[in-house]
């Protein structure tokens, strides 16, 4: 990949970043479907889509309302919304990845040796549109005639949530059916960054998403059960199926190379680094994660006896800092993302980010889902079993990262086992299996910070009632009430300025407290709020 990214950039002659939010819907990047191919476009779409912008799209937002990551001193009311951060990923996705989207179809359209590519870049353009309605919620999505038209050039109605994904589904399973007849099929060439043009792991990741989708409505009701089941028995089967697209040195990007070793603005969690630990207040477990050697390394500074593994807390901040410092054995060194040696899961060098990637699904995540899934009766099995098969699965995909920088490949059966054995209870009601599952899907989804926030609201698990999540600091100017989770992150101020007639009547004001209304599949259901107080109960 190393080799090929720049000049593809450059010849495409992208203008994204000079995109004005007063353009929302008009295609910034120049591209027409005579002026370039489905192959470079495509991987541009995949590139720009996962790199463009991390550290304000989604570093300082989902990272943090996941408890995966934290900010530095000074950084720490991060529920404060900052239309500079978190309007970028909605004006890229409307202007320039919805075209890129449209001009491969209109390349393709009626050409039966481009089923293939339709196909994922359908499953693409999907994963995409999640993580804008996932963080946002209603969005302009059909026209007029009740058709998937968004980035068309015209301004739509904002489109429901709930129906948004029904259509996600609908089109995941016909990209399914596509890809079962991949003879003489043209393919991406060197720019299917995501699986080499294996169209069995392309099929594979739609199943896999299926899962997700129709879990989303699990909370409302189970019309899409039967999708799920069907989709069971085609996703993810291996450690080695991840979805997860390598960085390069040689595209500009502000990943964690970038906001952890060069700028340190992003620090470890305290909640992470203590499950890591197996010390978190609200799921102690006693031994260390095998995980951890491979996610982290200790700081470097002297300090009391375990101290070098501590995360960074929420509360630190100038008033708290030589209290902390001082609970801290006397040091500000902090736990680090393992980035320094060939078996980090986060390695690299200047000449070349080794494992660091962007992560989109796995293995693991199917087992969870399954996991999930037979608890609920969905589909056949034994809920415990497979969610023990889902964290171990977690451990052995360890290795399709750290194998490609020569660094050690496994964790051991007896390391995954004594860890699997030393964990609480799976839990004598449906209520509280459910709790380990999505617990131990947390720790197996990072850094996928958009999964697992979304799964947090979803579910209520991670949960801060038992104290497995801290609640962080709350100002009044922030987007949530002091006592609330944050559930969704508001419109752009450029929707409320060209589009505010069709903007949701409940988000309406732009200044109300909208980061606490929740998502149609949330905990709480659409608009609810949840309170960081309230057991999350009543699933079943």
């Amino acid at each position: 990949m190393k080799k090929f990214i720049i000049p593809v950039l450059a010849i495409l002659a992208l203008a994204s970043c000079t995109a004005k939010f007063d353009e929302m819907n008009k295609p910034t990047t120049g591209l027409t479907a005579e002026s370039a191919q489905p192959m470079y476009i495509f991987g541009r779409t995949l590139y720009n889509g996962s790199s463009n912008d991390h550290q304000r799209n989604f570093n300082l937002n989902d990272d943090m309302y996941a408890h995966y990551f934290a900010q530095g001193l000074g950084w720490t009311d991060f529920w404060r919304y900052n239309a500079g951060w978190g309007d970028i990923y909605w004006r890229d996705f409307y202007t320039d990845r919805l075209q890129e989207y449209w001009l491969i179809n209109d390349i393709t359209e009626g050409q039966d040796m481009y089923s293939c590519v339709r196909a994922c870049n359908d499953i693409w353009n999907v994963v995409l549109w999640l993580r804008v309605i996932d963080r946002h919620g209603d969005a302009p999505y059909f026209d007029e005639e009740g058709n998937y038209g968004a980035g068309k050039g015209v301004t739509l109605p904002y489109s429901h949530v709930e129906d948004i994904y029904a259509d996600l589904i609908k089109r995941l399973k016909a990209d399914v059916a596509l890809l079962n007849n991949t003879s003489g099929q043209v393919t991406f060439g060197a720019y299917d960054f995501l699986f080499n043009n294996d169209w069995k792991q392309w099929q594979k990741f739609a199943n896999t998403l299926i899962m997700r989708l129709a879990m989303r409505f699990s909370n409302v009701f189970e019309n899409f059960k039967q999708d799920f089941a069907t989709a069971a028995s085609g996703c993810f089967n291996s450690p080695s199926d991840y979805a997860r697209i390598s960085c390069d040195t040689g595209v500009w990007g502000d990943y964690y190379d970038r906001t952890f070793n060069d700028w340190s603005n992003t620090f470890t969690n305290c909640d992470f680094m203590d499950m890591m630990n197996g010390t978190n207040e609200g799921y102690t477990t006693g031994v260390v994660d095998p995980r951890r050697a491979f996610f982290f390394l200790p700081g470097t500074a002297e300090a009391k006896e375990g101290s070098n593994w501590d995360g960074y807390p929420f509360d630190y901040t100038a008033d708290t800092e030589s209290t902390i410092v001082t609970a801290h054995g006397g040091n500000k060194s902090f736990a680090r993302l393992n980035m320094y040696e060939k078996d980090g899961f986060f390695h690299y060098s200047k000449a070349g980010n080794e494992n660091l990637s962007w992560c989109y699904s796995s293995y693991s995540e199917a087992l969870f889902l399954k996991a999930e899934g037979a608890l609920r009766g969905w589909i056949s099995g034994d809920a415990e079993t497979i969610w023990k098969q889902a964290i171990k699965a977690s451990m052995d995909e360890i290795s399709t990262f750290v194998t490609r920088s020569g660094g050690k490949a496994t964790i051991s059966e007896d390391e995954a086992n004594a860890y699997i054995a030393a964990l609480p209870a799976f839990g004598a009601s449906k209520e509280m299996q459910l709790r380990s599952i999505i617990i131990q899907k947390w720790v197996a989804l990072y850094p996928n910070s958009v999964e697992a926030w979304a799964e947090q609201r979803r579910t209520g698990y991670p949960d801060y009632f038992s104290g497995v999540l801290t609640y962080p600091a709350v100002s009044s100017s922030s987007g949530v009430s002091v006592g609330n989770i944050i559930q969704r992150i508001p419109y752009p101020q450029n929707e409320y300025n060209t589009n505010a007639g069709n903007i949701p009547a409940d988000h309406k004001d732009y200044n109300a407290k909208n980061m606490e209304k929740g998502i149609f599949w949330s905990l709480r259901g659409e608009n609810g709020v949840q309170k960081a107080s309230e057991a999350p109960v009543n699933h079943f």
